[in-house]
């Protein structure tokens, strides 16, 4: 069943010391420190009570990322205005919640965290089951850039396998059609344009959005509507995005640096800034990510 970090001493939070008795904090029911010699130091409920069912077992992962945060940030119990209480993984003081998920999770679940901690939310998904699976392709402009509103991009089709690099970076797999290219008459008559046609105004306006194919999507993170980055274990993670009016699903290159710097300093959490798009593009893709 689910351990916990923190526990009620006195009514201070408290993180597990030999001895130690305290409450957990959601339930208010007794929970004994657990510090043996082989064990990882951790709370739990007396007996084999489970208070919350959205906590999970926590291996390295979680308790990885949980450390990268302030003890006060972690594992705070939220509320609703129904008196619906769970356990937030970290919760900054301004409200902000970030979840940190392991395991696969329904629609419905995921959906239900959503509307309980509100718009002041950021999942981070551990990817590393499911990162076979994808294979991250051209690059794409900027969706706010003016040039864009008359692009139609194309979806990459699965083909043979790649190993998950991004296949080229020429534009000759990115292909488009202009909506512009309607006839007087509105008749769907479209043509279809190679990448290489935008000359550099890609890589003039990437901020690090590129198309991608996913096999055997995990739809709860397709839905999500809170944002969503996934760690494939190096320094670049991957956001989640709907991309321009057609709402592409495309994914996003995070520095993961930047974006526990920028929750650490209680900012909106940091994507990609203007950076420039590498060539050729397995310099900066991590062995871990490939």
């Amino acid at each position: 069943m689910p351990s916990m970090e923190v526990a009620l001493v006195g009514g201070a939070r408290a993180a597990p010391a030999p001895g130690l008795k305290g409450e957990c904090p959601l339930c208010g029911k007794p929970a004994q420190a657990k510090c043996g010699s082989i064990i990882r130091w951790h709370w739990a409920h007396a007996g084999r009570r489970h208070c919350d069912p959205w906590m999970e077992n926590e291996g390295p992962w979680h308790r990885a990322w949980k450390a990268l945060f302030p003890f006060e940030w972690q594992e705070v119990v939220a509320h609703d205005s129904t008196g619906e209480k769970h356990i937030a993984d970290v919760r900054r003081p301004d409200g902000t919640v970030i979840e940190l998920q392991n395991s696969p999770m329904s629609i419905d679940e995921m959906e239900s965290r959503e509307v309980f901690y509100g718009e002041r939310m950021v999942w981070i998904v551990n990817a590393e089951k499911f990162r076979s699976q994808i294979t991250i392709h051209e690059a794409l402009p900027n969706p706010e850039a003016d040039f864009v509103a008359d692009l139609i991009f194309i979806q990459p089709i699965p083909g043979p396998r790649t190993n998950n690099v991004i296949i080229r970076g020429d534009g000759r797999s990115l292909m488009f059609f202009r909506r512009s290219d309607i006839t007087s008459d509105g008749s769907p008559t479209y043509q279809l344009h190679s990448g290489s046609s935008l000359g550099d105004m890609v890589v003039k306006n990437y901020i690090g959005h590129h198309l991608c194919i996913w096999l055997k999507p995990r739809e709860a993170w397709k839905r999500a509507k809170r944002l969503v980055i996934f760690d494939f274990g190096g320094e670049t993670m991957w956001a989640a995005c709907h991309y321009g009016v057609d709402k592409l699903f495309c994914l996003r290159r995070v520095s993961k640096s930047a974006l526990i710097q920028s929750l650490l300093d209680g900012e909106e959490p940091v994507l990609s800034a203007k950076v420039a798009l590498p060539v050729p593009y397995t310099e900066w893709m991590e062995p871990a990510s490939l």
